[in-house]
């Protein structure tokens, strides 16, 4: 039985690299296809599009995010795009000791690549300092207009500030240690097939 279990675990960290896999290609896939406008973009298409509009910087909030192997946080800003409509956008990356950029204020183009929101803890009470994960559901709670149920990952504006965050880097699936941990169930399922019967054998001989 325990030889089973350890195979049946190795099997399904298998077929979890290959969920990942197909989701890389997906993604991969979607990237490679033209922006349209995010009025027009499928939910969960992981589509890059454009928008036209003006960010909310009264809501806007950070997150704890490291980039380029440095700590810092990530700028996140409701963008209004349609009336009484929001995405909420990934400004990209701050150090830890800057105050939060401003957005630029006014109607302005934005690009980026439509993710899925993160899930995780409740409903903060309030949004600052910062929030803990990146979820348009936390936004909309202190607001007055609807949001896309995804985030966008900002890759251009035409932000004419020149205090803007470093864009947050490109959208990229992780495969995840699913490979390794397959490794390692098949391993331990080995050790048993072989080495309980050659501690049987040797407690026999004694």
């Amino acid at each position: 039985m325990t030889v089973i279990a350890f195979v049946n675990l190795g099997l399904w960290q298998l077929r979890r690299h290959e969920e990942k896999t197909d989701l890389r290609d997906t993604v991969a896939a979607a990237q490679a296809l033209p922006p349209v406008p995010i009025e027009e973009a499928p939910a969960g298409s992981y589509r890059r599009v454009g928008a036209t509009g003006s960010f909310d910087g009264s809501l806007q909030t950070k997150v704890l995010r490291s980039q380029g192997g440095v700590s810092g946080y990530h700028v996140l800003t409701p963008f209004l795009f349609d009336e009484g409509r929001a995405v909420l956008v990934d400004r990209g990356w701050i150090p830890l000791d800057a105050a939060i950029p401003a957005p630029y204020a006014g109607v302005t183009v934005i690009e980026g690549t439509l993710w899925p929101a993160e899930a995780g803890s409740s409903i903060p009470d309030d949004l600052d300092p910062a929030v803990r994960r990146i979820d348009p559901e936390i936004q909309a709670a202190f607001a007055d207009y609807e949001f896309l149920g995804e985030y966008l990952l900002l890759t251009a504006s035409r932000d004419e500030s020149t205090e803007v965050p470093l864009l947050p880097d490109p959208a990229e699936v992780s495969l995840g240690p699913h490979l390794g941990y397959a490794a390692q169930w098949f391993l331990f399922a080995v050790v048993v097939l072989v080495g309980y019967p050659a501690l049987l054998r040797r407690n026999l001989r004694r």
